[in-house]
């Protein structure tokens, strides 16, 4: 059944009349005898009895009315959650890498959630080249990624730095010491094991065995046992709970400092979510 013959059932169960019906719903009263007749027949059962009084309801009518209603009512309800969606804080789907999400996202979504109680936030983590694919898929909204993804469909935002470290057991004293170890890394499309995988060669330690891990815990936790090496942000080193097992080697690059961007896809329905976000998240990085 169709959205607008229950408009026009509702309305005649209303005013009682197919001529008043008809001019509230702004059409001829022959579309409006039309549509009824055509529920009824589609039902199965007489809604209405007919008088020349008007339109009264059926037992089955009275039944059926307020079922109709709230197909209505969630209509309008539907309409009206995209009608304002460019300017209302109602949805976000974020993307993020691990590392962000485990040190710079609680915050910041800490802060935005209390700002807009009643969003729905959806999160999402994964690798650079993932991510990137969600956003042009239109599966997320944003995609928090180490480094500017140079796209020509995209746009991004720099949000903050982060200075990468090179971690090891605390055994191993000197860059040197790490010339034989295996490096650990996240899985392929990370832009961390791209920087890590560049800065060994330049700096003479490559080639080293290189272990694939899927998550930020399991990188920490073998390079704290010793299986390995690891290259991160600083902040998530310090933030880990494996901290005082590591050791911390700055790196003499000047490209160690490499910023997060919030890349966004043009193409997609504008979300009032997404810039309501940025600002909170400059603003809560700012005052940290």
């Amino acid at each position: 059944m169709e959205l607008k013959t229950l408009h026009t059932f509702a309305t005649v169960a209303e005013i009682g009349t197919i001529g008043g019906a008809s001019k509230k719903l702004n059409c001829v009263q022959s579309n409006v005898t039309t549509r009824i007749k055509a529920l009824e027949a589609e039902l199965g059962v007489s809604l209405f009895n007919r008088s020349r009084a008007g339109m009264a309801l059926t037992a089955a009518g009275v039944a059926f009315l307020p079922y109709a209603q709230d197909v209505i009512q969630a209509e309008e309800r539907a309409r009206a959650s995209v009608e304002a969606f460019e300017s209302s804080v109602s949805l976000l789907r974020i993307g993020s890498m691990e590392s962000t999400l485990a040190v710079r996202l609680p915050g910041i979504l800490s802060s935005f959630r209390s700002e807009n109680p009643n969003l729905r936030l959806q999160i999402k983590s994964g690798p650079t080249d993932e991510l990137i694919e969600k956003l042009l898929l239109d599966q997320i909204d944003m995609a928090l990624i180490g480094g500017k993804f140079k796209h020509a469909d995209l746009q991004g935002h720099a949000l903050f730095a982060e200075e990468m470290v090179m971690i090891s057991a605390l055994e191993f004293e000197t860059l040197e010491d790490l010339r034989s170890l295996p490096v650990i890394v996240f899985k392929l499309g990370c832009s961390y094991r791209d920087y890590t995988r560049r800065w060994m060669r330049m700096s003479g330690l490559a080639p080293n065995e290189v272990f694939e891990l899927g998550t930020l815990e399991g990188i920490l936790g073998c390079v704290a046992s010793g299986v390995g090496i690891s290259c991160l942000p600083r902040s998530v080193v310090v933030g880990s709970q494996v901290c005082n097992l590591l050791r911390i080697h700055t790196l003499d690059d000047p490209a160690r400092f490499i910023d997060t961007y919030a890349m966004l896809n043009p193409k997609s329905v504008r979300n009032g979510a997404v810039e309501a976000f940025l600002q909170t998240a400059r603003k809560t990085l700012f005052a940290s």
